[in-house]
């Protein structure tokens, strides 16, 4: 039996099983017996209950943050394994290790601990501060981006209706799209990319005016476009990064910031804003 003698580091490990589910049922009716009986029992185990909620939470967070466009592709392109077949041997063990609550939670704190450090050099590097501060405009990247990626999406569900003015009027197109967002610019020809100009829209983010120009990919007839608004930013190198099944490079002159919007799976995305950057 269980008693209240129980010294601390054993009644932790049996409230930590217990909260993993990992007890026979006579094991969990005696700590549910404890719990009822000992208020120091009780609150040892709201405690690392308190402990696994708020590592779940912290390990969901991280899987949320974005997978890098460079590791995305290189999943999609890599070759299947092999399987490799192997002998069991005589007298081994098969060993299975299932992390208790407290476990999982210091693992996820450790991941956080390393996330925020690397964060924080990445900060402090030359060229990688946040875009907002490369903007001075005070626009939150996510914010916009996000704005920017959900508009993609909208447009290229409707492939009739994709465009707002064709191409076949790029005049009129300069002049909209120069007094709307006050950024002079070219139509690029991208036709070296196998992209076919097709028309442009016109569309908000975090408040601002954002032309798009949007262009069909030859062989299958994918989307491909590129975003561009008035500002007065620090000239900053290309920046990828990537939401969901959509992947973005943004770059800035001392005037307008610009992003190539397109499927993740695109790999030519960083060459095609190379191109357009000299283009436009």
């Amino acid at each position: 039996m269980i008693r209240k003698a129980m010294p601390a580091s054993k009644l932790e490990t049996q409230l930590s099983a217990y909260l993993d589910g990992e007890m026979t049922d006579d094991e969990q009716q005696e700590i549910e017996a404890l719990l009822v009986n000992d208020p120091q029992a009780r609150v040892l185990h709201d405690s690392l209950k308190r402990g696994a909620d708020f590592g779940r939470r912290v390990c969901d967070d991280l899987l949320k943050e974005p997978v890098p466009l460079d590791l995305v592709r290189a999943i999609k392109n890599a070759p299947l394994p092999r399987r490799a077949v192997r002998l069991p041997q005589a007298g081994s063990s098969s060993l299975h290790f299932r992390p208790t609550a407290r476990q999982s939670l210091i693992a996820c704190l450790v991941f956080l601990v390393i996330g925020g450090g690397l964060g924080y050099v990445a900060g402090t590097r030359p060229g990688m501060t946040d875009l907002a501060e490369q903007t001075g405009v005070g626009i939150d990247p996510r914010d916009w981006l996000d704005d920017v990626v959900s508009y993609y999406r909208l447009y290229t569900h409707q492939p009739n209706r994709l465009t707002e003015i064709a191409a076949d009027r790029p005049a009129e197109i300069l002049e909209w799209l120069t007094t709307e967002t006050g950024v002079g610019f070219r139509i690029p020809d991208l036709k070296q990319s196998g992209l076919k100009f097709a028309g442009a829209r016109l569309f908000t983010a975090a408040g601002q005016p954002f032309a798009l120009l949007l262009y069909r990919r030859n062989d299958d007839g994918e989307v491909i476009a590129i975003a561009f608004s008035r500002n007065r930013p620090e000239t900053a190198k290309p920046i990828e990064d990537i939401r969901s099944d959509t992947g973005i490079v943004t770059w800035s002159t001392p005037l307008a910031t610009y992003a190539i919007i397109g499927p993740s799976s695109a790999a030519d995305l960083d060459d095609i804003a190379a191109k357009a950057a000299g283009l436009i």
